[in-house]
């Protein structure tokens, strides 16, 4: 009875585990399930927390699965899931049952059944399943088939069998759907090349590019209302649309106030205050720290720059902070400190990106003149602020931060590494433009650190009160004017673009609750708060477009530009072909481009298939002539992205048969698994775009 009471617990304990990840498995594995217990409301009559297609989930059934969920969070994580985290997996919980009722559905459409005489053959096979199998494993991990069927047949382990029999049945159902919905994925022996070239091709060409745009203007090409319209008609597959919404909403944050910020300050202090008569920090971590401690020696670029700024300026024996950073405020000791065998290096740069043509002298001037500035004495950070176009980091005076080989693009790094401390050097050129490059430290320590971690959190004062915001607006809006209802409370009113049914909304990221909310309600209605990660929402739909066609005079300066690129287009042709007739296979493309007035002669510098080409991105007319030319090779003209290309290839990486012949199968493998993947993920997501989804979770949770 002991060893079939640890196979119900681990029954159990895989069924908690396939509700978490029931989405990943049903993608790869296919995993088993609870299956025939799915959509019944196991712990009684009560409200719905939602329903799918007319089936309910009760709060009873849905607070028992979250349960399940927290406990498995718990066993793995070592510590209680904060707010954040209960509702990440409230929202897991959720989309396991929609998934699962989803599932469940075509399982019964399809007629697929599972007979006894499949459930013992998998029973009693040569190779039972291994969440059973390792209940009979001897010390030296040997499978004991004689006491497992010895268990099978003690009738005491009746019950426990009946459920093992249950999940064996729902996974045999899983497996003959998976079957089905995958019987047609095939891998073929092109794919398997082109993945293998994609990996380990890399290219280099020259190229001359005729824009049309730069050999005609728009007024010099006859088009009238009657041509756009004309053309409109006959590419009426260009313009059809899906059905999308627009919203306004007003956003409810729930994140820390000034007041809880200020009580967590406050009692790391007291805390710090403890360490400081001389309390053991590392107990203290133990105690305190709401993430568990973890004795660990960190590099340069392992933490984040906040983090990394305060400890590495640090001795060892230090108690450092309070260091407050978007994950919480700490307390860090650096325990220990070694030599590592990688230079990590701190630069700032300068950046003007790159141009075409005459205006990319005008870049080299006033790069050269930057540098001339900082050699008199100028701030380098100041005029980063000022004139540095790489806008991730220009307010910070162009600071990178730490980083060790491999991070940076190859020239950058090439001048940074071989820089001193306090050296500018530059201008170095690379495929984002032209730097100056102010070194500001290297190193090569390691630090082992302990935390002590107290986490940045609303308090319930502050989340209800977003609550009362968000429902005292809700029921004004519904009644005053939503508008005039926000301007009334000094709410700020965002609006997002259209956002079709299927994705992620704007502004807001994925939100079931407001996408059914959108496409559900007609336009002018007013939603209750609806929950979102970091607050509540109060959403007004603002437009409806249903699908179909869009109507001519939305797209009308679109058709315009379209048909004048197809007549520029039309017209450029004969003269780009004329141009290559006159070429020879070695002549000199930069020579003969200047022969042609508006033609620019460029070269890409080294991509590889999968990369985007400097100047053109990613033009797969212009990577796909590149990848079937020979090195010296002179392309026919061909039509890209911006127009008209004649390409010669200078450089590629030879194909190298004996890496294909090793890798061949895992990349088979590899490309098989992402077509699956597609394959259910497509499947899923169509099912669920036309399935009757009722989310009530917002008035059972905050």
């Amino acid at each position: 009875m002991a060893l079939m009471t640890q196979i119900r617990n681990n029954l159990a304990k895989l069924f908690g585990v396939l509700a978490v990840l029931f989405i990943f498995l049903i993608v790869f594995d296919w995993g088993m399930d609870l299956g025939d217990q799915r959509g019944r409301n196991l712990f009684g009559s009560g409200d719905a927390v939602g329903s799918v297609n007319g089936k309910d989930l009760s709060y009873q059934e849905f607070t028992e699965l979250l349960r399940q969920q927290e406990e498995s969070y718990r066993s793995q994580a070592g510590t209680e899931p904060d707010e954040e985290t209960q509702r990440y997996l409230r929202d897991q919980t959720w989309n396991t049952f929609v998934q699962q009722t989803l599932m469940e559905e075509q399982i019964e459409r399809l007629g697929i059944n599972v007979t006894d005489r499949e459930v013992i053959d998998i029973v009693h096979g040569s190779n039972p399943p291994e969440f059973l199998v390792r209940n009979f494993r001897d010390s030296t991990g040997k499978f004991n088939r004689a006491a497992y069927d010895r268990a099978i047949g003690d009738p005491q382990n009746r019950a426990a069998w009946v459920q093992v029999e249950t999940a064996l049945r729902q996974q045999r159902k899983q497996e003959k759907l998976q079957s089905l919905l995958l019987a047609s994925v095939r891998v073929s022996e092109g794919e398997v090349k082109q993945r293998f070239v994609d990996q380990n091709t890399a290219m280099e060409a020259e190229y001359i590019a005729f824009d049309p745009n730069r050999f005609y203007s728009d007024s010099a090409i006859a088009a009238t209302d009657d041509d756009v319209r004309k053309h409109y008609n006959a590419n009426q597959e260009e313009f059809k649309v899906r059905p999308a919404r627009k919203i306004k909403y007003v956003q409810f944050r729930t994140t820390p106030s000034h007041d809880d910020t200020l009580a967590v300050l406050n009692e790391i202090n007291r805390t710090l205050a403890q360490v400081k008569s001389g309390s053991d920090f590392l107990e203290l971590a133990k105690t305190y720290s709401e993430i568990p401690v973890n004795e660990a020696f960190f590099k340069h670029g392992e933490l984040s720059r906040t983090k990394e700024t305060a400890v590495f300026s640090a001795r060892t024996g230090d108690v450092v902070g309070p260091v407050q950073d978007v994950d919480g405020v700490h307390l860090f000791k650096v325990l220990d400190e070694r030599r590592g065998s990688a230079q990590y290096v701190r630069a700032s740069h300068i950046l003007l990106n790159a141009v075409a043509g005459p205006d990319s002298v005008q870049k080299i001037q006033k790069i050269r003149d930057l540098l001339r500035q900082i050699r008199n004495g100028a701030d380098f950070a100041g005029l980063a602020k000022q004139n540095s176009e790489d806008f991730s980091n220009a307010s910070q005076g162009g600071e990178l931060g730490w980083n060790g080989k491999g991070a940076w693009v190859k020239p950058f790094e090439d001048a940074a590494f071989r820089a001193r401390v306090g050296e500018v050097v530059g201008p170095v050129r690379t495929q984002f433009g032209w730097h100056l490059i102010k070194v500001t430290g290297k190193d090569n320590r390691e630090l082992k650190l302990a935390a002590l971690t107290m986490k940045l959190k609303a308090s319930s004062q502050s989340i209800d009160l977003a609550y009362k915001q968000a429902e005292d607006f809700s029921y004004l809006a519904s009644s005053e004017g939503y508008e005039k209802s926000a301007e009334l409370s000094k709410y700020q009113i965002m609006e997002t673009p259209e956002f079709v049914r299927t994705g992620t909304i704007p502004g807001l990221g994925f939100s079931e609750a407001i996408m059914n909310y959108a496409f559900r309600e007609n336009v002018g209605a007013i939603s209750e708060p609806i929950t979102i990660r970091g607050g509540l929402v109060v959403v007004k739909v603002t437009e409806a477009r249903e699908e179909g066609v869009r109507p001519f005079e939305d797209v009308k300066n679109i058709v315009r530009s379209m048909l004048l690129r197809k007549l520029k287009m039309e017209q450029l042709k004969p003269q780009v072909e004329e141009f290559h007739s006159t070429l020879t296979p070695g002549a000199d493309l930069a020579a003969a481009a200047k022969a042609l007035s508006n033609a620019q002669y460029l070269k890409t510098g080294a991509f590889k298939p999968t990369d985007p080409v400097a100047s053109l991105g990613r033009d797969m007319a212009f990577i796909g002539t590149a990848l079937r030319l020979q090195p010296g090779e002179l392309s026919k003209p061909f039509e890209g992205l911006r127009g008209f290309y004649v390409v010669r290839l200078l450089t590629k990486t030879p194909f190298d048969s004996t890496k294909f012949t090793a890798e061949q199968t895992s990349l088979r493998d590899q490309i098989l698994q992402e077509k699956k993947g597609q394959v259910v993920s497509q499947w899923f997501t169509a099912l669920r775009e036309k399935a009757d989804i009722e989310d009530n979770r917002d008035k059972f949770f905050r």
